[in-house]
């Protein structure tokens, strides 16, 4: 282990030291971070809304509770490529010494700018009073609307390329003088709200070229040009478990990059719902499940083991920290992990183009998945009962307890401890960078 701490910090360390001094990154890394008090107070309401006890969430559902707990989804994390953007261009003009607030604001415009903001819905005959009724659709009408497809974890990608742009624009045309220059009489206030009128003409002509460029193209918007361009080759997707591996490792890829994952599982859901419900068909009949293993896989893959990224293990190998940023990051990240939420973990390290935390990330669902394929074999799993159905914040030791009996917690108990002792080597690293410049400020 120590050979391979001091391997990772001689080689991985002065990337991660590049990236934290470059301009963009350095920007990025904070901008994340500086979500995490949204993501930390929308993770306690999450996961109250899904709380895995189906009494609770049928009085929620009963109560009329449930819609509200939904909005706070709304209203935090599906709106979190909104604050990327705005974070972004702020912190970036703020290192370079110019008017931040104006950069952000900006941002958040030209983010709007550039995306889709009409919606085609159907037009109905009659509304629908009783059921059961039935409603005839006349035409498909198109309505003023934003998505929150593309404000949420989708948009990322996007929210931080116009944050980049914004600010880069911000601060190159700001360093020409094209601003307003107001009379010294003019209060402060006022003259640093007026001076980039100029400016702002300028920024948000080029995100409306760029929205006019893509609308003549078959996207139609830089969003659907994303997804697109990330979708196309996992079209022809099979069910079997080497497929689904390298979908989940393809989905952490992403992820690592900013792009969420939800354009992947779009595509890969229907073959994955299918599978789920011949497992369920076959249980009710008293066959043999034809996907038991594809079934088990996805799970141990995907977002099980302490939400995207199975960040289960980063979460134990905090316990090992010895800075007090990770410290405290354990604190307030860890508990929602528990229940799948981590957001407050993924944004406050953060794992998003963290050179440190690639390799983890990458590997996880390829060691963790390659692992359970073959303990599906040795240890002859066969009975799993599909027609158990929790909220996705249960966590994973009880859905598995309950699906699958001892054999699944084996199952578990050996995917937790690889995920563990992966995660462990490269927060070691992290960790101590973290110390470092901790000592560094006490110096300054």
């Amino acid at each position: 282990m120590k050979k391979l701490e001091d391997f990772l910090g001689k080689y991985i360390g002065p990337i991660a030291n590049w990236m934290n001094q470059n301009k963009f990154f350095s920007a990025l890394s904070e901008a994340f971070m500086r979500v995490t008090p949204v993501t930390l107070g929308a993770a306690f309401l999450m996961i109250l809304g899904n709380f895995p006890i189906p009494a609770w969430i049928n009085f929620l559902e009963n109560s009329g509770l449930k819609p509200h707990f939904d909005a706070v989804l709304g209203g935090t994390i599906n709106l979190i490529s909104i604050f990327v953007a705005f974070n972004f261009a702020y912190i970036y003009a703020k290192n370079e010494k110019y008017n931040p607030l104006s950069a952000g604001l900006l941002a958040i415009a030209s983010f709007f700018i550039v995306m889709p903001q009409r919606l085609e819905v159907p037009a109905l005959e009659k509304a629908v009073t009783e059921f059961p009724g039935s409603a005839t659709i006349t035409e498909m009408q198109s309505v003023e609307a934003y998505q929150s497809l593309y404000t949420g974890g989708t948009g990322l990608l996007v929210a931080i390329l116009v944050g980049f742009l914004t600010a880069k624009m911000y601060c190159y045309l700001n360093e020409k003088n094209i601003t307003i220059k107001m009379p010294d009489s003019v209060p402060t206030n006022v003259s640093k709200s007026l001076s980039p009128a100029i400016l702002s003409g300028i920024i948000f002509t080029v995100f409306f070229v760029i929205r006019v460029a893509f609308s003549y193209t078959p996207f139609e918007s830089i969003f659907t040009f994303v997804f697109a361009l990330i979708q196309a080759p996992l079209q022809s997707i099979t069910a079997s478990p080497i497929a689904i591996i390298a979908i989940f490792t393809i989905a952490n890829l992403l992820w690592f990059f900013g792009i969420h994952p939800n354009m992947i599982y779009g595509v890969v859901m229907p073959v994955l719902m299918a599978n789920s419900l011949a497992n369920m068909n076959a249980y009710r009949d008293g066959l043999p499940l034809p996907y038991l293993t594809a079934m088990v896989v996805a799970f141990v893959c995907g977002n099980g083991f302490g939400g995207q990224g199975s960040t289960y293990g980063l979460v134990l190998s905090m316990f090992t920290a010895k800075s007090e940023r990770y410290r405290q990051l354990l604190k307030l990240a860890g508990p929602p992990s528990i229940f799948n939420v981590n957001e407050p973990l993924v944004f406050g390290t953060p794992l998003m183009l963290n050179p440190v935390f690639f390799l983890p990330m990458i590997l996880s669902p390829i060691l963790m998945g390659g692992a359970t394929w073959l303990l599906v074999n040795i240890l002859n799993f066969t009975e799993l009962n599909p027609l158990i159905s929790l909220p996705w914040t249960t966590p994973a030791p009880i859905l598995m307890g309950l699906q699958g009996g001892w054999k699944y917690l084996v199952i578990f108990a050996v995917s937790l401890v690889i995920n563990f002792v992966l995660w462990l080597p490269f927060f070691r690293v992290a960790d101590k960078q973290a110390v470092k410049e901790e000592q560094e400020a006490k110096i300054v």
